[in-house]
């Protein structure tokens, strides 16, 4: 049993130092846009409208950071669901699509990988005193994307899924994973804009969430929702992340 305890120790510190390793690895490196995005739509939208309004990050894009996105990863944005930006709708919202702004270089192409988008609660967390990830609402189908040519793109996927019908009023998040990690040298670029605001863009790439801010970048990652009205929204979840932790201790 001594024996056992100590292999577990040991097992336990090279994970430490392998995920330690691993965050100081990952730089940040600012270079420019290649021209204006090139829209890159999935499949046609479930409800076959174009929306009828967005939220999200809806700043221009600014920023590339070059052969950020390793892959086998998430990339999320959290927004507050302000009914005075979608008049339109009077009672509530749900996601038709997810967009999100990636650069690939000439040496990044031709590219082929499987992602997916999601959209979710936000949840307010004590300790660091800003919204974080919270429960899925729903989760699209895996997609097979292609990009042939060098270029900044604007992907956008649908969410193909039933889901709920929002409330305005909270704070949510939308994401995009990818689940095919990139072979070294050919990593895309993630783009922001020029505003860095904290708290709103996160990423995963085993590890759990960060905010992106805490690696240096520049600005919050572009990342768009299109939404459209319906009808007896839900509330979102009202507890914090330490009373959603404390269901599970």
């Amino acid at each position: 049993m001594k024996r056992l305890s100590i292999a577990v120790l040991f097992v336990m510190c090279l994970a430490l130092i392998a995920g330690t390793t691993l965050a100081a690895d990952r730089q940040v490196t600012i270079t420019p846009l290649m021209g204006d995005a090139i829209p890159y739509s999935q499949g046609i939208n479930p409800s076959g409208a174009d929306g009828d309004c967005q939220m999200g990050n809806l700043n221009p894009p600014y920023y590339a950071l070059g052969d950020y996105i390793w892959g086998a990863e998430k990339y999320k944005y959290l927004f507050y669901a302000d009914s005075d930006q979608c008049p339109v709708c009077t009672e509530g919202f749900t996601v038709e699509s997810v967009t999100l702004y990636v650069q690939f270089g000439v040496e990044d192409v031709p590219s082929t990988f499987d992602a997916r988008v999601d959209f979710e609660e936000a949840i307010w967390d004590d300790d660091l005193q800003c919204w974080f990830p919270g429960p899925e609402i729903c989760v699209s189908s895996a997609y097979t994307v292609t990009i042939d040519a060098a270029g900044l793109y604007a992907i956008t996927l649908p969410m193909d899924t039933a889901c709920a019908c929002a409330e305005f009023g909270y704070w949510y998040g939308i994401s995009f994973e990818f689940l095919t990690a990139f072979e070294s040298g050919t990593e895309p670029d993630i783009v922001t804009d020029n505003i860095p605001v904290g708290c709103v863009s996160w990423n995963d790439y085993g590890a759990g969430w960060a905010d992106l801010q805490d690696f240096g970048f520049p600005g919050e990652i572009n990342m768009v929702a299109d939404i459209i009205c319906c009808s007896n929204p839900v509330p979102a979840e009202k507890s914090t992340w330490g009373e959603i932790k404390a269901m599970f201790r």
